[in-house]
């Protein structure tokens, strides 16, 4: 008994040994570089900012068409706006509306970069326009904070590009290499003019080795057991698919109800769903975020993400506590329209749900589309595919040209920030790119910016004056 007691110890000392080893093993990956502060931004810039999301460029979706006048009014207001990148820069429109500009560099050999953005904005929910403390495309400073439909997503970012090359053009600035711009005008409703504008690149057999999109942000709260800002650089994209479920029974009079009825049916095939969620898994930038948060974390946090051969389920459990969380570990499934009945009194013969997935690495849509059948099991109801949808995005390498230059930008003009890749759980327009350039990165410059697809979408004025800072730094760096 006492050898068996002792070998136990002789393990659990071993166990530490190794726990500690890999612990004292994971160095910090953060590059070390010296902030440039950002100037004051100008009364000029704050103005065109207000002006860009006072134009209503909305995307509906396939019942109301897209108001063509307001995204012609929007190139106007560029045009007008931006006098020496419409002087200097190439420009055609893509599909209509979509916008690609061309700057050349000094040396046309390297392989260009492509900074992207989108035009279009979601509708505002009808009932909550009452709900916004200032009108939605009202544009307004208020509290050191500009408020707007499109403040955060996307029109931050694309005004933020246009006064930085503005700004870098008074200079006679001239970038090292070839940058396109390219400016979508229905991301909201599945990007088919980036589908197109990236389709005419790979045409001309353009290949970038930096494609950078919105995605990210600099949170303050977002990362457990880290008190710094972190910037969240994503280095791939969930997959997005939306299947149908329709069930058609025999209605009839409210008062004489079958066992089940189509409402039943569906409510059923729903809760199945829900409660037989897809396996957790980490993708690679979930394991490259890992490795770069890891060492910045407290002692015994740093113990568990050092060995995570032991303590994954651990990990996981830590990210199944929040939303976003849990979606960074799983394909996720949620219900976003149920319709059916006509009247209180009529037992309805058509129910229909619309379930939106998005699909993590290594999943597919026909491997959720399986799932979801294998699941429901039952042959009244009917799944069909909505719309479009893609699988998830290849991995950008954090070792490549893309991250790196992207982690220096933020470096220079956020200081302090911890850098993470990580894995984008929304769409962006640049999930099109992949013929393009294996080097595509999504990440918005902004720190927690307020009311993505919500009420009261505002970023703060100094959130905006670093955004047009970090791509002027990120232009200027370009070899």
């Amino acid at each position: 008994m006492k050898k068996f007691f002792l070998l136990i110890l002789f393990l659990l000392i071993g166990l530490v040994a190794v726990l500690l080893i890999n612990t004292l093993r994971l160095k910090s990956k953060q590059l070390v570089i010296t902030e440039i502060p950002s100037p004051k931004i100008s009364n000029d810039a704050l103005e065109n900012f207000k002006k860009a999301i006072r134009i209503k460029t909305v995307s509906y979706g396939d019942s109301i068409p897209l108001d063509t006048a307001k995204f012609l009014e929007f190139h106007r207001f560029l045009e007008s706006t931006y006098p020496l990148v419409h002087e200097k820069l190439q420009r055609e429109k893509v599909k209509g509306y979509s916008l690609l500009y061309k700057w050349e560099g000094k040396d046309v050999r390297p392989n260009p970069i492509i900074l992207m953005a989108h035009m279009d904005v979601v509708p505002i929910e009808p009932g909550t326009e009452s709900l916004w403390s200032v009108g939605p495309f009202e544009g307004v400073i208020k509290n050191d904070t500009i408020w707007g439909r499109g403040a955060t997503d996307d029109k931050m970012n694309l005004i933020a590009i246009m006064e930085a090359i503005e700004n870098l053009l008074k200079e006679n600035f001239v970038p090292e290499r070839t940058i396109y711009l390219a400016f979508g005008h229905d991301e909201e409703i599945g990007g088919k003019g980036a589908i197109a504008i990236a389709k005419l690149l790979e045409t001309r057999n353009i290949k970038a080795d930096l494609v950078l999109d919105e995605g990210g942000i600099i949170t303050m709260d977002k990362v457990p057991g880290i008190t710094q800002p972190v910037a969240l650089i994503g280095t791939s994209e969930k997959g997005y698919l939306s299947l149908q479920l329709s069930v058609a029974l025999n209605g009839g009079h409210s008062s004489m109800p079958e066992p089940e009825t189509a409402i039943d049916i569906l409510i059923n095939a729903i809760v199945r769903l829900r409660a037989n969620p897809f396996e957790a898994d980490f993708s690679q930038s979930t394991k490259d975020f890992i490795a770069f948060i890891g060492p910045e974390q407290p002692f015994f946090q740093k113990i568990v993400f050092a060995n995570q051969w032991l303590f994954k389920n651990t990990i996981v459990g830590i990210y199944e506590q929040s939303a976003a969380g849990n979606a960074m570990v799983r394909t996720t499934i949620a219900p976003t329209v149920i319709n059916a009945g006509v009247k209180d009194n009529v037992i309805p013969t058509l129910a229909n749900a619309t379930i939106n997935f998005r699909l993590l690495p290594g999943d597919t849509q026909e491997s959720v589309t399986d799932h979801v059948t294998s699941v429901i099991s039952d042959p009244r109801v009917k799944i069909s595919k909505l719309s479009f949808g893609n699988d998830p995005s290849a991995v950008t390498p954090v070792n490549g040209f893309g991250f790196k230059t992207v982690e220096a930008a933020t470096k220079k003009t956020f200081g302090h920030v911890i850098v993470a890749p990580f894995l984008m759980i929304g769409a962006t327009d640049s999930r099109h790119f992949g013929g393009v350039s294996d080097q595509i990165i999504k990440f918005s410059p902004m720190n927690d910016p307020i009311g993505f697809h919500g009420i009261n979408e505002r970023i703060s004025v100094k959130g905006y004056q670093d955004g047009i800072w970090f791509f002027e730094q990120l232009i200027r760096s370009i070899e």
